[in-house]
């Protein structure tokens, strides 16, 4: 069990006897006075290390205070000294005094002895959002809007998209690859091994392409394509990046 270490409990203990402690399956509990004043019990909790504190993620503490009669102000001061301060995770506020359960209660603190196991709820992790559906040929696949994150596209041909390739969008084509819109997302082209394709982008805004083996990067202070039009190709094993100056019109070019 991941603990504090003995050297850690025998300095709290050696800091005030008065508090005293005991290992649990959930961290630390800590068994406070309740025949001191509330503000030498705070000089008491403001004295332990702050390595004391120091828990794995999954465990924490609670404080026990007996028959105490606790006040908002004592409650106000630990929450702003110890769980603040000193960055404790305390699990629980356990008395049994019925007045200082009902101050914590209405202040939305648990007041029950953490059970066996103590787990971290995580928020559920939404669902990505289904595809629309593919136009499938022979060897090629379109996609007629968007990609968000959390979507992908593995093809053994090529890939096209009538969108933008959002960040956290992945495209991995054994041909090549054409966004229509911004390129933030992850793209590999020639992802079995050809060379002979290649990536265009309507807008170029993504630090990092994948041609077959080779790797194509990108500083947005330094590309001079960026945020433009771009064909990238291989030539002789190394990745090329074009503006596309063919899509200018003739007056463009002119100027």
């Amino acid at each position: 069990m991941n603990i504090p270490s003995l050297n850690i409990l025998r300095r709290i203990r050696k800091t005030d006897a008065q508090i005293k402690m005991e290992h649990t399956h959930y961290g630390i509990k800590f068994y406070l006075p309740e025949s001191i004043s509330e503000d030498e019990l705070l000089k008491m909790l403001v004295r332990i290390p702050p390595s004391a504190y120091k828990l794995p993620e999954d465990k924490g503490a609670a404080f026990d205070f007996g028959e105490r009669a606790c006040s908002r102000r004592l409650i106000l001061h630990m929450i702003n000294s110890i769980v603040w301060e000193k960055g404790i995770k305390i699990l629980s506020w356990i008395s049994s005094s019925k007045d200082s359960v009902k101050l914590f209660r209405e202040a939305g603190l648990e007041t029950a002895e953490p059970p066996a196991e103590i787990s971290t709820p995580q928020p559920p992790e939404p669902e990505p959002e289904k595809l629309p559906e593919l136009i499938h040929t022979a060897s090629l696949k379109v996609v007629y809007n968007s990609m968000r994150s959390g979507q992908s596209i593995k093809s053994d041909g090529d890939v096209l998209v009538w969108g933008h390739l959002n960040p956290g969008a992945e495209i991995v084509a054994g041909g090549s690859i054409i966004v229509a819109g911004k390129l933030l997302g992850v793209v590999h082209a020639g992802g079995f091994g050809r060379e002979d394709v290649f990536v265009w982008a309507g807008s170029f805004e993504t630090p990092q392409v994948r041609i077959a083996n080779k790797l194509c990067y990108a500083d947005p202070k330094s590309t001079t394509c960026w945020r433009k039009g771009v064909l990238i190709t291989l030539e002789d094993g190394t990745p090329v990046i074009r503006e596309n100056k063919f899509l200018l019109t003739d007056k463009t070019e002119k100027k």
